[in-house]
């Protein structure tokens, strides 16, 4: 290809790329319109086989002595885990297989996976049912949706008041008091 066969195809090429840049900026959602309605839309519309449970649907099952306990997914990484946590939560690292993660679990077993918001489990949950489990459902709004209500949230099987906010963009959807990056000493 020639100079001038590369400047001409760049002078088309950039001035493409730099609107499409443009308009995917545009159409991100700017930290401060960030909604729990938005990030709901967008899970519902990416994941639509997978079955939300609210925080409230969750706390009277767990509330039910009748009820069996199901198998609590927390689907985020080792340091959110370690900052807090639903109560006799499973940390499952999202890159690691399903049948090695869940080995001799029952696919019909009743598991509920969780993150920050929903979008990491629900991916998480669709490979579940991808693998066969029947009884899967993702906590709606996570975990920043449960200790946004006062619910508890557990560290080394004590009520802790944090929970990890992934990072800033994210954790406008957690109550700002509730923060935490690291287990307080």
């Amino acid at each position: 290809m020639t100079r001038r066969a590369i400047i001409v195809m760049l002078a088309w090429v950039l001035p493409l790329a730099g609107a499409a840049v443009f308009f995917a900026w545009q159409l991100r959602p700017a930290s401060k319109a960030l909604t729990w309605a938005y990030v709901n839309a967008l899970i519902a519309r990416k994941f639509p086989q997978v079955r939300q449970i609210s925080a409230d649907e969750l706390r009277q099952w767990l509330a039910n002595p009748h009820h069996a306990e199901p198998l609590l997914l927390d689907v985020r990484t080792s340091a959110e885990y370690a900052v807090s946590h639903l109560r006799h939560a499973r940390l499952i690292h999202a890159s690691e297989p399903v049948a090695k993660a869940l080995a001799g679990v029952s696919h019909q077993t009743l598991i509920v996976t969780y993150c920050s918001v929903g979008y990491r489990s629900s991916e998480y949950a669709q490979r579940l049912i991808n693998d066969g489990y029947s009884n899967v459902c993702d906590l709606k709004e996570s975990i920043f949706g449960w200790a946004n209500r006062g619910w508890p949230v557990y560290r080394h099987g004590r009520v802790v008041h944090h929970v990890h906010p992934y990072d800033a963009y994210w954790g406008t959807l957690l109550q700002r008091r509730l923060w935490a990056f690291k287990p307080p000493k």
